[in-house]
């Protein structure tokens, strides 16, 4: 009996312990999620009234289920970069886990930037000529072709 008191005060404790850091973390980390929701809201806002501008067939379903799965990635990107940062940057002295976070962020941010800026140019009518997809997909097709035609491919079927 005694041993196995001590053993789930144990557990308490050492999840009580990492509870608290983590809740400690994603109180540094509440301004990079408020910048997803933006980023989210603003991509979905534009894409909804691009579709509606060009006359297309739109369906919520399909919209939300996009904007749900860009959400978890990008809450994704945050959290890998946070726990990065406090398992191997921190300890090291490298830096902190809020910078590693807003690094990993940063990957997510680029893509949808790059999409509310080509939703932005359809319903103005300008020609978006740069995209930060296309320049990735340029860089490494230069360094191996089969591998930005594979990406390429795969950028496609998405």
């Amino acid at each position: 009996m005694v041993n196995n008191l001590t053993t789930s005060t144990g557990k308490a404790v050492v999840l009580g312990t990492m509870g608290g850091e983590a809740l400690s973390a994603l109180f540094d980390l509440r301004w990079m999620l408020v910048l997803i929701v933006v980023l989210i809201v603003a991509d979905f806002w534009f894409g909804v009234s691009e579709s509606l501008h060009k006359h297309e067939h739109f369906r919520f379903s399909r919209a939300g289920r996009r904007t749900c799965n860009k959400a978890v990635d990008y809450i994704t990107y945050l959290i890998l970069g946070s726990v990065l940062g406090l398992a191997i940057f921190e300890p090291l002295g490298w830096t902190n886990h809020v910078v590693t976070a807003a690094v990993g962020l940063g990957f997510g941010c680029v893509w949808e930037v790059d999409s509310i800026v080509g939703h932005v140019c359809e319903l103005h009518g300008v020609k978006n000529r740069f995209s930060i997809k296309r320049f990735l997909i340029a860089l490494m097709k230069k360094k191996d072709e089969d591998i930005g035609e594979a990406v390429e491919e795969a950028m496609k079927k998405e």
